[in-house]
């Protein structure tokens, strides 16, 4: 019996194949990489934000896109050289910034996303995974003009979603997070999203890998997967580094990179590598850490305490599928830091880093059997891969065992999109 390859590694394929493994699937995961995790689970923001789940197709972005073209200090950039490479994604992606759309959207993101925290509990429960992950919710800052009417909106939104907000005044605000003293008279309104969680993604990916290698599966690091095999309608193949590992299906869990094995059998998703930093500072370092995570959404950047260190997220860049750590890049999110802690030093060394997030152009993912027998889709969650996990790889299990229920889905490969 061949069984079924994952290929990926991240936070989605390693969850993936613990949960197919507990199903009693045979299964190999294969990777480029030497470990898993070293891709966007890497060193992202952090935050499990079950009850703020939210595209980034939202009514306002194209404006800021075009606002704010090309320029570094910014928190949002499109790079003028990416743009040709967006073609009919980025007509899908601006069709799906109404508001509409951008509330659907976000309900279905939601949804996953609280049963994808419940399904992580399951799973640390039960210990299938060995992880630490830290509770007491996300507290969200709003400074600036018409801080507080932002705020408000942003509660009716997400409490419209299912989500559970406190307002907090600015005094509520400095007794759940002391850390924010310098910014007292900046502050001009928060929300505690309480039932959220924060974790080390690429830790939790490793130890799902462990977890999954308990059950019997089988890991191939450093092993690069060229091209899927297809014979008479049906996947039977994966070729890897001069190896033809055969199969009886295939779960695609190649985050920005999954077009490049699936357009030459002719299948295309709309999805887009997005460009995220992330800086992560040690305690000793700086001196402090916060009580927990704060997202300053003045500035678009999350701190996010990880045991030791604190992790700082932010600055989005859509420039194709260039690596490169830009310096005006680690430098806005140096400044946008320095802005919402003034009082700290930075140490040389901030463990700067960069990583592609697979964004589709509605900001849903694509979880689904992909239309050729055997083959499935795990992929496209853009920067919200580590929230939505477990849940995910709890559906594309349910869907490769038949166990999925019929009907219309909204991470289906074949939705629209207008």
């Amino acid at each position: 019996m061949a069984g079924t390859i994952v290929i990926g590694a991240g936070i989605i394929g390693a969850t993936t194949a613990l949960y197919l493994a507990r199903a009693g699937e045979s299964v190999t995961v294969i990777d480029s990489r030497p470990e898993p995790g070293l891709e966007t689970s890497y060193a992202n923001g952090g935050l499990l934000a079950a009850n703020s789940c939210l595209p980034w197709s939202s009514p306002g972005t194209p404006g800021l896109l075009l606002k704010w073209l090309g320029r570094e200090d910014v928190p949002l950039t499109l790079r003028p050289r990416a743009i040709p490479g967006l073609g009919l994604w980025g007509l899908r992606f601006l069709a799906n910034c109404r508001k509409g759309k951008y509330r659907r959207t976000s309900a279905a993101l939601t949804r996953l996303a609280q049963e994808s925290l419940v399904q992580m509990d399951a799973v640390l429960e039960a210990g299938l995974v060995d992880a630490e992950i830290w509770r007491g919710g996300h507290l969200e800052i709003f400074r600036g003009p018409e801080a507080a009417r932002r705020a408000e909106d942003t509660k009716r939104f997400l409490e419209g979603l299912g989500a559970e907000v406190d307002r907090l005044d600015p005094a509520a605000c400095l007794a759940l997070e002391p850390s924010l003293e310098p910014i007292r008279g900046g502050i001009g309104a928060g929300l505690l999203l309480k039932n959220d969680a924060w974790g080390d993604a690429r830790l939790f990916a490793a130890a799902s890998a462990a977890g999954a290698a308990r059950l019997g599966v089988r890991f191939k690091y450093g092993c690069a997967a060229g091209r899927l095999e297809v014979d008479r309608g049906k996947v039977c193949a994966v070729h890897a580094d001069g190896q033809r590992l055969a199969a009886d299906r295939v779960v695609v869990c190649a985050g920005p990179y999954a077009n490049r094995l699936l357009g030459a059998i002719g299948l295309r998703l709309p999805i887009s590598p997005v460009k995220g930093y992330s800086m992560t500072l040690r305690k000793e370092d700086i001196g402090f850490l916060p009580r927990l995570p704060v997202l300053d959404e003045f500035e678009r950047i999350t701190a996010t305490p990880l045991g030791d260190r604190l992790r700082v997220a932010g600055t989005v860049e859509f420039d194709g599928f260039n690596p490169a750590l830009r310096p005006g890049r680690v430098a806005n999110l140096r400044n946008a830091f320095k802005r919402l802690y003034p009082g700290v030093t930075l140490p040389r060394e901030i463990n700067a880093w960069c990583g592609l997030r697979p964004m589709s152009a509605d900001g849903l993912p694509f979880i689904d059997a992909a239309g050729i027998d055997g083959l499935y889709l795990n992929t496209g969650h853009g920067a919200v891969g580590w929230t939505l996990a477990c849940g995910s790889a709890d559906l594309i299990t349910r869907i490769v065992t038949g166990k999925a229920p019929r009907g219309a889905s909204p991470f289906r490969l074949n939705r629209r999109y207008w």
